[in-house]
């Protein structure tokens, strides 16, 4: 009988204890680890337009309304207590006329109360901000009709270029006095008139009826996030007066003064930052919707996979970045969710500038076509760019690399957004033998005889990335030995820099919906001042002005959905027959996450959907 029992009791305490190691307790159960790659470039939400930063200055910084839920195209109250619509009278007949209604006793985070001068002040202080490649366009052509501040500047004081209104040709140089009288004008003429208080009430006059700008203010778009009138100016930002604002324009990143500060009315305050290593945030407890459900938030930036996925085994990361190619090695992991088939409002694009710049350049070698290296203007032959359309393995590189978690684009549009065209004629074939003629022809078969030798390049951390420039790579050698193209890794901070000199040969890179209408992917991918396309060069410049441009500014002003997509189904073509750029893929997204996270759902307009989450609705709780 004792026997019995003993027997009995050590089954009872290993049963015990094997429960006991199911069901541990969660590591770390008040803050959510999330294991990325390439950190943020600011703080700055009127100078974030990358998806790094985008994520932490989501839970920084609100907007007037948020997308409801999980959908792209329905709105709710944010900041402002109303979404406006034709319908209760917030939006004019003729829809050149937005009205909000500002929410009552809104903290920001250092404890001032958010007013309607507030926001008004945030939008002004975007647009006179107006940072080179940066995302305030997409305010300035609805409310303005123009690109840029500059752009007025010009008109206003009628000279040719911004830089002829300063001395010496230095923007960030003193301005030449005979135009102080016509910058001023720029704001109380212009910027002064597009955005006003009255009483509780902010109001937005529109200089074009603007199908898309609610989505451009809604929430996931730093560039419509408010921020604290009072705060920004004590840290030295524009002091909110029509004198002087052209030296708070155009800030270069780290002199800005709210590069690595914050003070948003958002869920989360930024405790510590430290560059593409770690973002810590902490929960607001005096968050207008109430405290988030975890009280902490590290966002790690891990760029070799071994290492996150050691991290997710372990219980050491709650959210995992997983590549394509490794989401096998996750699946099926105990204590691991993968949820698979996520929608995506993005594409992966390889860029061809027409024009590179060569000074200081190593990149293109010798800078000539002589075996050594590339001349700047190396794709500004078509038949190079269309030798490498046809040099890609699509399908392969979808099945292969991908895993088929992607589809093809013809073109700039995502599907399925309006226009976007499943034609069969508009996407190139990969075929070696074509690709081979497509390059005999180029340069007047001089590329053939003497060869190339340049680099191409991809954000570091990002494998999938790497595997189309290594594609790229071995097909160039495949067909002509002669062909030296070396994939480069660069972290995402200076990947971004780089691209801006318009110093990179082809380089890889993704675009996320800034907002789901294809207004914001053909401009960006074809337009002459696209943040993309607008660093191709003035040679492509040009051509884009007159055959790119007129279309796009059609079809935005065109109310007729079925005439606008045949318009944006032009353009694709366009793209196609000039093969302005090489169209990867459009990934079709995944998650994964520990089972213990919970509350996690899926908008794929965030900035860091897929892999990322909204932090607010998130907790963590026993296994089960």
């Amino acid at each position: 009988m004792k026997r019995n029992l003993l027997g009995i009791g050590l089954i009872m305490a290993l049963v015990l204890i094997f429960t006991a190691f199911s069901f541990a307790e969660v590591k770390n159960p008040d803050t959510i680890i999330y294991a990325a790659i390439g950190g943020p470039e600011t703080m700055d939400p009127h100078w974030s337009y990358d998806t790094a930063s985008g994520e932490v200055i989501y839970h920084l910084y609100d907007n007037l309304i948020d997308y409801k839920g999980e959908s792209v195209s329905e709105f709710v109250p944010m900041l402002s207590t109303e979404v406006p619509s034709v319908e209760n009278g917030l939006i004019s007949e003729d829809g050149l006329t937005y009205i909000f209604s500002i929410r009552e006793g809104v903290k920001f985070h250092n404890g001032d109360i958010l007013t309607p001068e507030d926001v008004v002040y945030s939008i002004k202080r975007g647009l006179i901000f107006d940072r080179a490649g940066g995302p305030m366009w997409m305010l300035f052509e609805p409310l303005l009709g123009v690109h840029s501040i500059e752009e007025i500047a010009v008109e206003v004081a009628g000279v040719e270029n911004y830089s002829d209104l300063f001395v010496n040709g230095d923007p960030r140089g003193e301005l030449k006095p005979d135009y102080r009288e016509a910058m001023i004008k720029v704001i109380t003429d212009y910027v002064d008139k597009v955005v006003e208080s009255d009483g509780n009430k902010v109001i937005f006059h529109l200089a074009q009826p603007y199908g898309p700008f609610l989505s451009i203010l809604a929430h996931s778009g730093g560039w419509g996030g408010i921020i604290n009138q009072k705060w920004t100016i004590e840290q030295g930002g524009w002091d909110g007066q029509a004198e002087g604002w052209w030296k708070y324009h155009d800030p270069e990143c780290e002199n800005d003064p709210l590069y690595n500060i914050e003070n948003g009315t958002g869920s989360f305050i930024l405790k510590k930052w430290v560059p593409e290593e770690i973002v810590m945030l902490e929960r607001f407890d005096d968050y207008w919707r109430g405290p988030a459900k975890i009280k902490n938030v590290q966002i790690k930036y891990v760029n070799e996979w071994t290492t996150r996925k050691l991290m997710l085994q372990t219980g050491d990361a709650d959210l995992v970045y997983v590549p394509i190619q490794y989401l096998s090695e996750v699946e099926g992991l105990e204590g691991v969710r993968v949820v698979k088939g996520l929608p995506s409002l993005s594409n992966v694009v390889s860029m061809f500038p027409w024009t590179i710049n060569a000074e200081g350049n190593t990149y293109i070698g010798s800078g000539k076509l002589d075996g050594e290296g590339i001349p700047p203007d190396f794709f500004s032959d078509i038949h190079v760019r269309k030798g490498f359309s046809h040099l890609f393995p699509y399908e392969i590189f979808i099945d292969k690399v991908a895993k088929g978690q992607a589809i093809r684009n013809p073109g700039p549009i995502v599907k399925p957004l309006l226009g976007y065209s499943e034609d069969p004629s508009l996407f190139y074939e990969f075929s070696l033998l074509k690709a081979k003629e497509e390059f005999q022809k180029a340069w007047d078969g001089q590329l053939w005889e003497k060869g190339c030798k340049f680099n191409i390049f991809y954000n570091e951390g990002n494998d999938v990335r790497k595997a189309a420039c290594d594609m790229l790579s071995t097909y160039a050698k495949m067909i002509n030995p002669k062909f030296e193209i070396t994939p480069v890794g660069i972290q995402w901070s200076a990947y971004l820099k780089a691209f801006l000199t318009e110093k990179l040969p082809i380089y890889t890179i993704g675009w996320l919906a800034d907002y789901p209408d294809p207004h914001n992917f053909v401009p960006v991918y074809m337009g002459s001042k696209g943040d993309y396309s607008g660093f191709f060069g003035e040679a492509y410049r040009e051509f884009a002005r007159e055959n790119v441009d007129p279309l796009i500014e059609q079809a935005l002003k065109e109310s007729d959905s079925e005439k606008r997509a045949e318009i944006y189904q032009e353009l694709t073509r366009i793209a196609h027959d000039q093969a302005i750029s090489l169209y990867i893929y459009q990934p079709i997204g995944h998650h994964v996450e520990r089972t213990w996270v919970k509350g996690w759902y899926h908008n794929p307009i965030m900035p860091s959907q897929p892999a990322g989450a909204d932090f607010y609705s998130l907790s963590k709780s026993e296994e089960k």
